[in-house]
């Protein structure tokens, strides 16, 4: 059973994706959680507290795919690719959290840092993948640019209408897949 907190953090999150920021609102998120409209007051200070609040419970969500994705795949390859997939699906699921962890990546409060070293933790499986030879040398920071942009650059392509996914490809992870398959084949052939 959820906490108060969390449901009210769960509330916010739904308005969040049905009505982008504005629709955010304390009050407004009282009703949606089911509880008082004044309740929201008692665990957030204001607005920007439970912004705050769930950037911090998507970056523990994307901590928890990393650590999944290590213990699963069976290569540090394959753990990258599924992490790849995981933000892919995240990011055309759920457009506003997205934009809203990239936004609040880009702040210099805490938050903003805690949200900047949970994309870097994708580097560490980057790092994994050029230890295992499976991925050229290099900036780790900068493949991860590259991987976030082409992720970023894909869900935004469906979202407004611009490519069509499969079905069958988006369950599988495909384009993801295909990223991360194309990043090794060029490990492939400069180091052959």
């Amino acid at each position: 059973m959820l906490s108060t907190k969390e449901r009210i953090i769960a509330a916010a999150a739904n308005l969040l994706d049905s009505g982008g920021p504005s629709a955010v609102t304390l009050r407004a998120v009282g009703d949606a959680a089911g509880i008082s409209q004044s309740a929201p007051y008692r665990h957030f200070t204001d607005k920007r507290a439970l912004l705050d609040a769930m950037v911090r419970h998507i970056i523990q969500q994307m901590r928890t795919a990393v650590d999944t994705a290590r213990i699963q795949a069976a290569t540090p390859l394959a753990a990258l690719s599924l992490v790849v997939g995981q933000y892919y699906q995240f990011a055309r699921r759920f457009p506003a959290r997205y934009r809203l962890l990239l936004e609040e990546s880009r702040s210099d409060n805490p938050v903003g840092t805690e949200a900047r070293q949970a994309f870097m933790t994708v580097a560490d499986l980057v790092e994994d993948a050029q230890r295992a030879g499976e991925l050229r040398e290099g900036d780790p920071a900068q493949i991860v640019a590259i991987i976030f942009g082409a992720v970023h650059g894909m869900a935004d392509l469906e979202q407004f209408g611009l490519v069509k996914v499969a079905p069958e490809a988006d369950s599988e992870g495909a384009l993801p897949g295909l990223l991360v398959e194309i990043l090794s084949r060029h490990t492939q052939r400069a180091g052959a």
